[in-house]
């Protein structure tokens, strides 16, 4: 289980076998957000604009790394 982890992070937040600053601020800034979304939830209970946004967020980073792959091929 911890390779796992260890080659996904590693594919995740390294380019050319260096950390990649660019992705290691987006993971903290992810981290912080669900942190957030999760302390809502736990005080006002299933909020849905917040439980939408992270949704399409996470699918808005995912649609633009994919459209960056293509461009860079």
């Amino acid at each position: 289980m911890t390779y796992i982890l260890k080659d996904i992070l590693n594919d995740t937040l390294k380019r050319e076998d260096k950390w990649s600053r660019t992705s290691l601020t987006m993971f903290s800034a992810w981290l912080v957000v669900i942190a957030m979304a999760l302390i809502d939830f736990f005080k006002n209970g299933l909020n849905f604009e917040v439980w939408f946004t992270l949704v399409m967020v996470s699918l808005g980073v995912k649609i633009t790394d994919a459209y960056s792959k293509k461009i860079n091929k």
